[in-house]
């Protein structure tokens, strides 16, 4: 005897659970346009310069991951340089 989900069962529990969590946790994630559009556009280039190179399925692909991941690490580094610009203009406590 095979153990496990009964015959017929929907999972619409494990649907709920997973709808109730994903609606409770949306909140506290601070969405930017920036965080989509600057590796989108990235990939997009990647795309077209890979297409260039060799036009095929998998040139394109690997195109699209390879620029997405250069755009993921250029909206990272700005953030980062807000964070330590911003950092050094906050005056410290107990400095005059």
């Amino acid at each position: 005897m095979v153990m496990g989900r009964k015959a017929g069962s929907s999972g619409w529990g494990r649907r709920l659970l997973v709808l109730a969590l994903v609606c409770a946790l949306v909140p506290a994630c601070q969405v930017t346009p920036a965080q989509f559009y600057i590796p989108l556009a990235y990939a997009l280039t990647g795309v077209c310069i890979a297409l260039l190179m060799s036009p095929t399925p998998t040139a394109a692909v690997v195109g699209a991951v390879m620029g997405a991941a250069l755009g993921a690490a250029v909206y990272n580094n700005s953030i980062k340089r807000q964070i330590t610009d911003r950092q050094r203009a906050e005056p410290r406590p107990g400095s005059s």
